[in-house]
């Protein structure tokens, strides 16, 4: 599927992840502008002439390692994303929970500067501005085009197929990334065409199915892990695996297991902060269990 126009000044091109390019008054705006090779030609076509600069949701390597061959930099990430964006063993490490090896993490060991540091309700651009959408990762932001109504959310939402797929969404906060879902609901209810890291693009009643499809697959999580740690003490790698199993439809991989751990990590964190886990140290490692009254 080639380009499409979604306003005046705005181009999406498909892929996973999508990328959005914005127009300026010297050359575009490109919004995550992906992974794989011959990504950077597309998205330079799609993008004509003029200046190239790349704004980063996050710093994720399959949303930002296309940059090289697009030979542009990195225009603008959150604070919270720099050392994402500029080291690949940050990445590797907040990822997966430890510094696995670039065999692991199954991605190019991309490293780029970032040139502006952003904060969120920033403006970007004419017309452009940072939004708030942290949870994926403490830093990540949406990126708001007023003018044609449309707004890069990055991985705060994802498809249906990708939520049915692997069984439990990303976060390195999970309560945080099912705030900012709220963040986008009230962004749609105002008009705005959601464009999604990964899936399709959807807008009024369509893209609130789509958030409150997200939002039901964490709490489901949550809810099975709390109900897996009350019937017997575990691990968060063991909890990840039978979450995994449960609830995916691929079979668990190393890395889909690592990434699962992540939020599963995270879920427990929450349910701590509820009072509903508690943590204990044993010769497994730390095991948790439902908290004692």
């Amino acid at each position: 599927m080639g380009a499409r126009r979604l306003g005046d000044r705005t181009v999406l091109v498909p892929g996973s992840p999508n990328t959005l390019i914005v127009e300026t008054g010297e050359g575009v705006l490109v919004v995550d502008p992906g992974i794989g090779e011959g990504r950077g030609r597309l998205i330079r076509e799609a993008a004509g002439g003029g200046r190239v600069e790349v704004v980063l949701t996050h710093g994720h390597t399959d949303h930002l390692a296309a940059t090289v061959e697009l030979d542009a930099r990195v225009v603008a990430a959150h604070r919270l994303c720099i050392a994402l964006v500029e080291s690949s063993a940050t990445r590797r490490a907040l990822v997966y929970g430890g510094l696995v090896s670039a065999k692991t993490a199954a991605m190019p060991m991309v490293e780029l500067r970032v040139h502006r540091v952003l904060e969120w309700g920033e403006r970007v651009e004419d017309g452009v501005y940072a939004v708030a959408l942290p949870g994926h990762t403490p830093g990540h932001t949406g990126v708001l085009v007023e003018d044609d109504g449309v707004v890069a959310a990055g991985d705060a939402v994802v498809g249906e197929r990708v939520l049915q797929r692997y069984g439990i969404p990303f976060a390195l906060d999970a309560r945080g990334w099912v705030e900012s879902l709220s963040r986008l609901e009230r962004l749609v209810e105002r008009g705005y065409t959601v464009v999604p890291g990964h899936g399709p693009i959807a807008s009024g009643e369509r893209a609130l199915q789509m958030i409150e499809a997200n939002r039901s697959a964490m709490e489901r999580a949550k809810r099975l892990l709390s109900e897996l740690i009350s019937t017997e003490p575990m691990t968060a790698a063991e909890a990840a695996y039978r979450l995994t199993v449960r609830l995916s439809r691929s079979e668990p991989s190393v890395r889909q297991l690592l990434l699962n751990e992540t939020t599963v990590t995270s879920l427990l964190a929450w349910l701590e902060e509820e009072g509903l886990a508690e943590p204990v140290a044993t010769e497994r490692g730390v095991v948790w269990r439902a908290a004692r009254k």
